[in-house]
């Protein structure tokens, strides 16, 4: 079976994306608090490590602790 990612549908029906958008707007959103709805928004994020470094990277809240 194949399978198709998320960005490739989208890049191959660029009209879903609105569509997508209504969904999540319409559905994900009002049960949200409401100080958190406004905070719903896009987030791109790229990063890039190299030899001994780490990333971190969080779209909302981000907790580290010495593990």
């Amino acid at each position: 079976m194949e399978r198709l990612h998320l960005h490739e549908l989208l890049r191959a029906n660029p009209g879903f994306a609105a569509e997508l958008r209504q969904l999540l707007d319409e559905h994900l959103t009002p049960p949200l608090p409401e100080n958190e709805q406004t905070r719903v928004r896009s987030v791109v994020m790229r990063a890039e490590a190299r030899d001994n470094a780490r990333v971190y990277m969080a779209g909302g809240d981000q907790h580290i602790t010495d593990a």
